[in-house]
């Protein structure tokens, strides 16, 4: 997959290094033009960065949910008739990570459940997640389990509380926000599990259109936007900061003011004339 295919709305994170220095940035996709993908843009100090060495992205798909790593071409700020933008370029093809591990969906709702099937004892628990492979638990703090118990799950979801049932074996322990967790597999995958994951899919993955101009169609903003890259890809006004020098040098700084660098400078030396000079006199003295 390319850059540019990447959903609109889709999360993106910018980890970039400045002679040692890690800084990591947000931002969210616009959606792809033929250049690579537009997003929303990212200042300093009230200018536009831009990255002209390699820096490692993170997005996470809005359209299948998946987390792709990449190295970028450039980052680079972009003016077009909508306002100014980032623009990200890459010439690698996008892989997604874990491509094998089954897409977990929120739930947080109070459940009951039986502990290797008694029903006479029910245990409260909280249904953290959920995926077609497994499930995690927040149990209270007086449900004893341990892996290889068989829990019976029942809660309730939805506008129409629709009661689901779902059999499962515990298979690791660990925390969630210090509270006592349990990971499950799901020993039964029935129909109604089926369909509430469906409906979960579609709610988190549904792309919806990017309107810089809704009294036309996302085809005709891209295909304006390009033009407008076209143009003119590195705005000269504001300023842009470059990724590419020491951001601890006073010089490198560009929203201090030169002027203000050279009086220190000046000052520093009148400074040192004055000392030779009173030295000078203390010697004369003697």
């Amino acid at each position: 997959m390319k850059v540019s295919e990447i959903s609109n709305g889709s999360a993106v994170k910018i980890h970039a290094s400045i002679n040692g220095h890690n800084i990591v940035l947000m931002t969210e996709a616009i959606f792809g033009v033929s250049a690579g993908l537009l997003v929303k843009p990212m200042e300093y100090f009230g200018k536009y960065m831009q990255f002209l060495e390699p820096s490692n992205v993170q997005i996470k798909n809005k359209r299948d949910g998946r987390v792709y790593r990449f190295m970028s071409t450039t980052i680079t700020p972009v003016k077009t008739r909508y306002g100014y933008f980032h623009l990200i370029k890459s010439s690698s093809s996008l892989q997604p990570e874990n491509s094998r591990r089954a897409q977990r969906f929120n739930i947080e709702k109070l459940g009951v459940m039986s502990v290797n099937g008694d029903n006479q004892n029910l245990k409260n628990c909280i249904v953290y997640d959920i995926s077609m492979r497994g499930m995690a638990l927040i149990l209270d703090n007086y449900t004893k389990v341990k892996v290889g118990d068989s829990l019976n799950v029942r809660f309730t979801y939805g506008a129409t509380l629709h009661s689901y049932e779902v059999s499962s074996t515990v298979v690791r322990l660990f925390d969630i926000d210090g509270k006592r967790a349990v990971g499950c597999t799901i020993s039964n995958l029935n129909v109604d599990l089926i369909g509430l994951l469906d409906t979960k899919r579609k709610q988190q993955f549904t792309e919806t259109e990017t309107n810089l101009n809704p009294a036309i169609s996302q085809q005709e903003q891209v295909k304006e936007v390009e033009e407008d890259i076209a143009k003119d890809e590195v705005p000269a006004s504001p300023r842009t900061i470059t990724i590419s020098g020491n951001p601890l040098d006073p010089s490198n700084l560009e929203h201090v003011e030169r002027g203000s660098i050279r009086q220190s400078k000046r000052d520093e030396k009148i400074a040192q004339q004055a000392k030779e000079i009173a030295s000078l006199l203390d010697l004369r003295d003697i």
